[in-house]
């Protein structure tokens, strides 16, 4: 019998579908992954010394963090970054974590910037803009300066958000015009897009149909009259009422019309 200093024998070499398990004469056992018969020639009765040992436990953990990240890979694309910390929450060394990433690289599995391409070029497919896109490669490990802002042409940029105004125009068809581009526009900085892209696309909404509008007006109207009729009166309510409808984007001249033409005298 071997002392604890010089080694251990092995009593059982165990292999199964997804692990193989050796065993100890003193009872104890190491989980290993399959890859390590091919890499050691392990058999019933082989004394180990405690350097092989080590090196068996040191290869078992390399390749378990690599069938581990190639199981992540299956299922998305990561940044060597995101996989980085993957790694690490499964407890990995930073040596063994450095292998399997250098092992990635090398074999084109983790590949930062085709991430960052295919992710732009997605996001543009879906017409989202810049910010929106950016924040996407950040969640996915991929920050700033690593992106080559250029990618982002002001052209296309502004193609994009335009691509989204007519789906937006009926989404907002309910509100007044004045109102129906702040929407858009607030829409369009959601989507991603720059400050000054929104503007541009939001000044290019359709201008209003006057019937539309008046209609419009012509309802809130109604209800702004409704709901502030339970508590106030006069001059009081006709305040409420216009000021409620100056912040929907109605201008004041048309309300005091149909002020006037609803209830008569026109003093505001």
């Amino acid at each position: 019998m071997p002392s604890k200093s010089s080694g251990k024998v092995i009593s059982k070499v165990k292999v199964n579908k997804k692990n193989v398990v050796i065993h100890f004469v003193d009872r104890t056992k190491i989980n290993c992954v399959p890859e390590v018969m091919a890499s050691f020639y392990l058999y019933e009765g082989k004394e180990l010394s405690n350097k092989a040992i080590k090196e068996i436990e040191e290869f078992n953990a390399s390749a378990s963090l690599m069938k581990y990240a190639l199981s992540l890979l299956k299922k998305n694309h990561y940044s060597e970054w995101k996989m980085r910390e993957k790694l690490y929450n499964k407890e990995g060394k930073k040596k063994d974590v450095d292998h399997v990433i250098k092992s990635l690289k090398e074999n084109d599995l983790i590949n930062d910037k085709m991430l960052v391409l295919d992710t732009i070029e997605y996001g543009n497919e879906r017409n989202i803009g810049k910010n929106k896109i950016i924040q996407e490669l950040a969640n996915k490990g991929v920050f700033m300066e690593s992106i080559n802002q250029n990618l982002f042409s002001h052209s296309l940029e502004k193609k994009k958000a335009m691509n989204n105004l007519s789906k937006l125009e009926k989404k907002y068809d309910r509100y007044n015009y004045e109102s129906k581009k702040q929407h858009i526009y607030h829409a369009l900085l959601s989507l991603g897009f720059d400050n000054d892209i929104a503007l541009e696309v939001m000044n290019s909404v359709k201008a209003p149909n006057d019937k539309s509008e008046k209609e419009k007006l012509s309802k809130d109207f109604d209800k702004a009259y409704i709901k502030y009729k339970r508590q106030y009166d006069g001059y009081d309510l006709k305040n409420k009422v216009v000021t409620s409808l100056k912040s929907k984007g109605y201008r004041l001249n048309d309300i005091l019309k149909m002020w006037e033409s609803s209830y008569g005298e026109n003093d505001f």
